[in-house]
């Protein structure tokens, strides 16, 4: 069935309004000597009125002057001739042709802001019902196929490309429609780059996207909301413009929706696994750490001279691998402790070289083939640190730089004030760290290479690292030629006054 063009229908309201006014004519003539002429205007101008209300302007303006002629020809004498015999009715006339002329416009203008507050009722309630609908969405596609479902009933294909910030390059990540073009990802890119609308309408009625939205997010752009419009109808596009702006920021408020949801549930996953993590390493260490040290107290005892020579090597051998494990446990729970905060730092003001001395003497054995050279600053001022922690700090430091570095070589421990703060390096001369895992040593089981032939779990450094950033420092490694050092900071801070004795 072929549909009625607007043309046809231009035409047509002119022809109601025609027959509208002859009607009007027909109605009135028999009452020409009965009703008085003023009244038989009226009856003209409700005709002009109506017709104005409901054909609009354009008839209304015909009716005007085709009922002043008919008006004329019909009911001013002499009848059925335009010639008037008192041009008293020529004033008639005028202000009957103003009055209508008038009155058509106002009625025309009423029905007018009539129908375009409906149109932006229908429009606001339209889109009350999108945002209700985005509102429930849980994954892009759904978003994309309720903007379809809306936008697909102004003839609109639509395509949502989610900008892909994980790759470099400004790639998209297309949802519904086609593939698109690279002449239209062109489109796509620049709209998305300058945050600005573009529309290609000499593309229009080659079934292409030619409008492109940027989704615009209350704190970053997202993508781009493409529209490919199934017909060449190009000034309808353009006369809904408001609404597909609307759309679009609507369809970007939920996407950013999606994405904030989506982080924090990855990060919900994040922190109960790690609290899983800490939780089971805390319950190993606590259970293990007794069997462990009853251990090695039985292998001391068995360790004694009236055994023969290849008992007491065992027995010596148990001992040193349960003193391992031991120290690998407690390595463990202290990383445990650390990550879950649960360690209050015990923070006084000390002298930093008491802490220096107390890590050498406990690695004395270790060190012994080693050459150790410190270098302290002899005017060192007061530190507020937890001396037990930081005495780890520089245990497991020195403990690296000896098992990293072969027998005889020189380690080196040397602290410098610097602005604010208190920087100690520890490098031996070895290997070094491999360049591309600088980055990597810091982390939970991270060894210094792949498959080392030095014994470790990898804790070491990782609680180096926790104990500093409680202490609000910063510690890193890099490598020299022949080594690497391994630096972090303390900040110096003001240490109180010392109370002087008083003297007589």
């Amino acid at each position: 069935m072929k549909t009625r063009s607007p043309s046809n229908w231009q035409r047509a309201r002119y022809l109601l309004a025609a027959v509208l006014c002859v009607l009007t004519t027909l109605a009135t003539v028999p009452l020409r000597e009965v009703l008085d002429l003023a009244n038989i205007v009226m009856i003209f101008l409700l005709t002009v009125f109506v017709t104005a209300a409901w054909l609009g302007r354009g008839p209304a303006v015909m009716a005007a002057f085709l009922g002043v002629a008919l008006f004329d020809f019909f009911f001013v004498p002499p009848h059925l001739s335009f010639a008037v015999a008192d041009a008293q009715y020529l004033v008639t006339f005028a202000v009957m042709l103003a009055v209508g002329l008038i009155t058509s416009q106002l009625a025309a203008l009423l029905s007018e802001r009539t129908q375009e507050a409906q149109a932006r009722e229908h429009d606001t309630q339209a889109l009350y019902d999108l945002a209700r609908d985005l509102g429930g969405t849980l994954t892009v596609d759904q978003a994309r196929d309720i903007a379809q479902c809306f936008l697909g009933r102004l003839d609109l294909d639509v395509i949502v490309l989610v900008a892909d910030n994980s790759r470099p390059g400004l790639l998209f990540q297309q949802y519904g429609g086609r593939r698109l073009s690279e002449l239209e990802l062109t489109f796509a890119r620049s709209t998305y780059e300058h945050h600005t609308l573009v529309e290609t309408d000499a593309l229009a009625g080659l079934g292409v996207a030619i409008v492109f939205l940027p989704l615009v997010a209350p704190t970053h752009i997202l993508g781009v909301l493409a529209l490919a419009p199934r017909s060449d109808d190009v000034d309808s596009l353009h006369s809904q413009r408001p609404l597909l702006e609307a759309v679009a920021s609507l369809l970007a408020i939920t996407l950013e929706r999606l994405h904030f949801a989506a982080a924090a549930q990855r990060g919900e996953v994040q922190v109960a696994a790690e609290q899983l993590r800490t939780s089971i390493l805390s319950s190993l260490s606590h259970d293990l750490r007794t069997p462990l040290t009853s251990l090695v107290g039985l292998a001391d005892t068995l360790a004694k001279p009236h055994l023969p020579e290849n008992a007491i090597e065992t027995a010596t051998i148990i001992r040193d691998q349960a003193r391992a494990m031991h120290h690998l446990l407690s390595n463990l729970l202290e990383m445990a402790r650390l990550q879950a905060g649960n360690i209050p730092l015990n923070k006084e003001w000390q002298a930093f070289e008491e802490i220096v001395g107390s890590s050498t003497r406990l690695l004395a054995g270790l060190l012994a083939s080693r050459k150790l050279e410190i270098d302290l600053p002899k005017d060192l001022p007061l530190l507020h640190f937890d001396a037990v922690l930081l005495e780890r700090v520089l245990c497991n430091l020195l403990e690296n730089a000896a098992k990293y570095s072969p027998e005889g070589s020189r380690i080196q421990l040397v602290a410098r004030t610097r602005d604010s703060f208190l920087e100690v390096a520890v490098g031996n001369d070895g290997a070094g760290f491999p360049v591309d895992r600088l980055d990597q040593v810091f982390e939970l089981f991270a060894r210094g290479e792949q498959e080392p032939a030095v014994a470790g779990t990898g804790l070491g450094l990782a609680i180096c690292k926790a104990i500093i950033i409680a202490h609000a420092g910063t510690i890193v490694a890099e490598n020299r030629p022949g080594g690497a050092w391994v630096r972090f900071t303390l900040p110096l801070g003001t240490p109180p006054a010392m109370e002087e004795e008083a003297t007589r």
